[in-house]
């Protein structure tokens, strides 16, 4: 492993579209963690925000027998595929058929 840290993803600026660079790491845990953007906007944006990234789902399991957290799991293909519009909808009801005869 090289002696580099780390790099951050770049994200947009929700304040110009200017493009924004992680500048610092707040709240930390292994399945949380918080990150502090710059906008670096050439046009002077200065917005300064925090971004979450959380671990949601595993792809793959673990190698190791007992994981410190337990992640549920997704083929990578579906998760892939995932879309926002199916996370809001309530489960279908047991017995219930789609032609609602």
């Amino acid at each position: 492993m090289s002696g580099r840290p780390a790099q951050l993803p770049h994200v947009t600026c929700p304040a110009c579209g200017g493009r924004a660079f992680a500048r610092s790491t707040g709240k930390s845990s292994p399945l949380y963690r918080e990150v502090y953007y710059h906008c670096r906007n050439p046009d002077a944006c200065g917005h300064q925000f925090v971004v979450s990234m959380e671990a949601i789902r595993s792809t793959r399991p673990s190698r190791f027998p007992a994981p410190l957290h337990v992640l549920p799991q997704t083929k990578w293909h579906a998760a892939a595929n995932d879309r926002a519009d199916n996370d809001n909808s309530p489960p279908p009801e047991p017995g219930a058929s789609a032609a609602g005869s």
